[in-house]
């Protein structure tokens, strides 16, 4: 009754494209199916048992089952009970993204896209994230319009770009709800026919939520001609984005808290906000934090945090961060022991 009750389990929470995948591989053999041996490395990898897992899954992989020779490829990638190897973990992806498995389409894409473990390649990315949008990729249908509307690895189109969009916004993703509005609102050639279409659009996926909208949104208040200047309902979609997790938001309604912009000063809120946005990585907020902790901004100084956050936007490109770094050693010494 377990072992039941753990494969419908693995069966929910594997993928359509998985499961489509393992349709074929129900041929009975002296070591059972290849699915059997296939959901017992899935155990064991589960398990970090990554050299058991390993074995099984190159067994299931003769049988023919594509989702073990993914997983394969996967350990080769993230050097799980094997070394990592990029070169052949690119070169499994791709036996089975040509046999038409989704995932191993979309990470062979992503794989061309950045040049590892291959050559970088945006019309191999193209063409690979294409395969995996025309199969119902929702991640792949939003790489792929983004890709038409920057003409990268493809020639422009922002009517192709607007269908992946709708695809992916069919299946629910407000990411893409957000990303065709202001295909509509700002590109040129396309207001004439849609502005309207994608001003409603943007407010929709805003009051639903998602964050990214939430903060255009809020530009549109102050930042354009499409409404009227109202800072209020400015403030309000720019805390509701910020509230929403989105890290520029929290920077700069942080921002805001502590220059006494649009709002009465109030250093204790805007530091909160800053310290979230530059937990999430946004280097602008990590070097604002160094500064005040350094210059005593509204807070008590303490070079200790200021190295602590100049040194998280050093470690994420700022040249300004690593100047102040280098002066901060060169006077105390013992901070950056």
């Amino acid at each position: 009754m377990l072992k039941l009750l753990l494969s419908l389990l693995f069966l929910v929470v594997y993928s359509k494209a998985d499961s489509s995948s393992l349709k074929n591989h129900k041929t009975t053999t002296k070591e059972g199916t290849a699915f059997d041996t296939f959901y017992k490395g899935w155990q064991a990898q589960s398990s970090k048992k990554y050299k058991d897992a390993l074995k099984l899954y190159e067994m299931a992989s003769k049988k023919g089952c594509s989702a073990a020779m993914f997983h394969i490829a996967e350990m080769h990638e993230k050097g799980l009970g094997i070394e990592q190897n990029y070169a052949k973990a690119f070169s499994k992806y791709e036996e089975i993204a040509k046999q038409g498995y989704v995932k191993a389409q979309y990470i062979l894409a992503k794989m061309y896209a950045t040049g590892t473990g291959t050559s970088q390649d945006d019309k191999k990315a193209f063409y690979w994230y294409k395969k995996a949008a025309d199969q119902g990729l929702v991640t792949a249908q939003i790489i792929l319009a983004n890709m038409y509307k920057e003409a990268k690895g493809v020639k422009k189109s922002l009517v192709k770009s607007a269908k992946y969009y709708k695809k992916a916004i069919n299946q629910g993703s407000l990411e893409a709800s957000t990303a065709l509005s202001l295909l509509y609102i700002n590109e040129e050639k396309m207001k004439k026919y849609h502005f309207k279409e994608g001003k409603k659009l943007l407010i929709r996926t805003a009051k639903k939520g998602e964050k990214t909208a939430e903060y255009e949104l809020s530009k549109l208040y102050t930042h354009s001609k499409i409404f009227a200047k109202d800072y209020k309902k400015m403030l309000y979609w720019l805390e509701k984005s910020a509230n929403s997790g989105y890290a520029k938001a929290q920077y700069e309604i942080g921002t805001m808290y502590t220059k006494a912009q649009y709002v009465e000063q109030d250093y204790s809120k805007g530091l909160e906000y800053l310290k979230k946005s530059a937990a999430m990585g946004y280097v602008n907020a990590q070097y604002d934090l160094g500064l005040m902790y350094y210059q005593g901004l509204g807070i008590a100084i303490n070079k200790l945090q200021a190295h602590k956050y100049w040194n998280m936007a050093s470690e994420n490109g700022d040249e300004d961060a690593k100047f102040n770094l280098k002066i901060l050693c060169e006077s105390e010494p013992k901070i950056c022991q």
